[in-house]
């Protein structure tokens, strides 16, 4: 199993009811309607999907995809969480002994550079164009931090080549759109 994020940009919501089987329909014609993205306001992070409709469907004037996964999205999230300096916070994983991490630095928090993004879900749920203006700053503002992290760190360029697809991701979603984990 993966994690794929997909952003999108000026997005239009689409007047439609959903049939028995939860697909789109057009209200006046009764047929199936052809969207980019429906919109799921995860509950366990309120107000990341500000500036969408939970359910919604949309059309999108532009996007764009890439493929994160599970484990390599922790172990980004982590990274990200180190370079913007949160301090190191014991998290019961479930195997037994407490892990020190820096995103249970960001956990533990409710704001701070990259918040919305490390505090959020590792599954599925919308980041709205509002919360991702706000991370499109953060990235902007740390891009040269993230590629000297990168090289000090001996990462070959793996946080910063992240780094750059969630900045183009965040920057397309904060011009009207949204980010889709899925």
């Amino acid at each position: 199993m993966g994690l794929d994020i997909s952003a999108y940009r000026r997005v239009t919501k689409l007047d439609v009811n959903f049939n028995e089987d939860g697909e789109a329909i057009d209200k006046v014609t009764g047929e199936s309607v052809d969207y980019d993205v429906r919109v799921y306001a995860n509950p366990d992070f309120p107000g990341r999907e500000e500036g969408v409709e939970d359910r919604a469907v949309y059309t999108a004037k532009d996007g764009m995809s890439f493929r994160t996964g599970y484990g390599s999205h922790g172990a980004w999230r982590e990274e990200l969480a180190k370079l913007a300096g949160y301090p190191t916070t014991a998290v019961d994983r479930g195997f037994g002994k407490p892990v020190e991490m820096h995103s249970g630095g960001a956990w533990n928090t409710d704001n701070g550079p990259f918040w919305e993004l490390i505090n959020f879900s590792d599954c599925e749920g919308t980041i709205g164009p509002v919360v991702s203006a706000k991370l499109a700053k953060d990235f902007a503002e740390w891009d040269e931090r993230a590629k000297q992290h990168d090289e000090s760190a001996g990462l070959k360029g793996g946080l910063y080549k992240r780094f750059q697809e969630w900045r183009q991701a965040f920057e397309m979603a904060a011009d009207g759109g949204l980010v889709d984990f899925h």
